[in-house]
């Protein structure tokens, strides 16, 4: 029982860290890298949405990518990667 526990808890503990970072092939992306990077990992991406704050000045950028039956989002703000979410 004690082991079936501890795999539930380390499970739940490492969500947060697959969506920390996402695979390009071999190669990948992390919050935290640069915007150049994601270029050099992933490629130009097939839509760049604009981010924009309550006041309408703009925030950031979202960087959308179809990879077969998922979308890769990829938020950047000052130039580095703070958010990566897939949506199937």
């Amino acid at each position: 029982m004690r082991y079936l526990v501890a795999i539930v808890l380390s499970l739940l503990l490492a969500v947060p860290a697959w969506a920390q970072s996402v695979a390009f092939g071999s190669k990948l992306v992390t919050v935290g890298d640069s915007t150049g990077k994601v270029y050099q990992v992933a490629g130009k991406p097939d839509r760049v949405v604009q981010l924009q704050n309550k006041f309408g000045a703009n925030n950031g950028e979202r960087f959308e990518y179809y990879v077969g039956n998922k979308t890769v989002l990829i938020t950047v703000r000052d130039g580095h990667v703070v958010e990566i979410s897939e949506v199937f």
